[in-house]
């Protein structure tokens, strides 16, 4: 069994753009607020199947 690539969310980086949010095709992505700001979240990393289509729009590189 292969493990599949899941992508890492450095929550002291994101914007809270939602850019990956919109770039994901399995919408497992979605914004969280915390305090004041807003990040990005996988809420259902058994469903990711690693296409990691969210890497390359995020502007900030949030994403590895």
């Amino acid at each position: 069994m292969t493990k599949t690539r899941k992508p890492d969310i450095d929550v002291a980086r994101c914007t809270g753009c939602g850019r990956c949010v919109a770039a994901c095709p399995g919408r497992l992505l979605t914004l969280e607020v915390a305090g004041y700001r807003k990040h990005a979240v996988l809420v259902r990393p058994r469903d990711c199947d690693g296409c990691l289509a969210c890497l390359p729009v995020c502007p900030v590189r949030a994403l590895s």
